[in-house]
């Protein structure tokens, strides 16, 4: 094996710091949740866990946990921690690697200069196959077992419309946790829409399950889903919301 796990964090919600897991405690995985006990566990989310190497932060002169990270990793092949990798363990468990994670303002006080974090930070990850990780287990990198997830936050709206199942809808923010991006991007997201309308945007509402008063057809197309009545204008979000369960 030529990559083996270093260090091991939880963040328990977000604002508040990292728990570090000692050498006899397993972190929990579970398959296409994220980590048992961890703020950004969430089905829909392709950023459930952060893996970063303990050579980059120690070329950056950055403490471990100082990132956000969940997995410190050392790796006799760094350069395969890329979006499409899988981490496998010997135990099975798998997390696909699937986009750079960005060196934004909440770290400005790790690292001032946020330039030299560009695709240092680390990269995100989804469980696809759980179990248990602990500090010491060894993992292989399998290189593009995966395709990596595009970098332009449009064609990850692109692709990810398509897979909201029929018959259920999703609000503007778990659009925005689905393609990977910050909140406050929702309100690029009408734009998307309008220039999208040959997918199933008609399966996006807004926060109060309210239909979209620039979509003159989703009432029709949701009516034919069976997801609102005949001139209803809000979704029943606890029937209908999607949570990226299979359905």
């Amino acid at each position: 094996m030529s990559s083996r796990i270093e260090r091991l964090y939880l963040k328990p919600a977000r604002g508040q710091p990292l728990r570090a897991l000692g050498q006899r405690e397993a972190m929990v995985c579970e398959a296409g949740l994220g980590i048992h006990g961890d703020a950004h566990a969430n089905r829909l989310s392709p950023r459930q866990v952060l893996v970063t190497l303990a050579s980059e932060l120690r070329a950056l002169d950055i403490a471990p946990g100082a990132l956000g990270e969940n997995i410190v990793l050392s790796s006799q092949q760094p350069s395969l921690l890329r979006p499409g990798t899988a981490l496998v363990t010997a135990a099975g468990v798998e997390i696909r690697l699937t986009m750079f994670c960005e060196a934004c303002r909440r770290i400005s006080h790790v690292a001032p200069n946020l330039r030299q974090l560009l695709r240092r930070r680390g990269v995100l990850g989804v469980i696809e196959m759980g179990g248990e990780l602990r500090i010491g287990d060894a993992l292989t990198l399998v290189d593009g077992r995966y395709r990596a997830l595009p970098e332009s936050a449009y064609q990850k709206f692109l692709d990810f419309v398509p897979t909201i199942p029929v018959g259920r809808v999703l609000r503007y923010g778990d659009v925005a946790v689905a393609i990977g991006v910050a909140d406050s991007f929702v309100r690029a997201l009408p734009g998307y829409i309008k220039r999208s309308t040959s997918l199933p945007v008609h399966r996006i509402v807004n926060a109060r399950g309210e239909l979209l008063n620039f979509l003159p057809e989703q009432a029709a197309r949701l009516q034919a889903e069976g997801v609102v009545n005949q001139g209803g204008a809000v979704v029943d979000l606890q029937r209908y919301l999607w949570r990226g369960e299979s359905v």
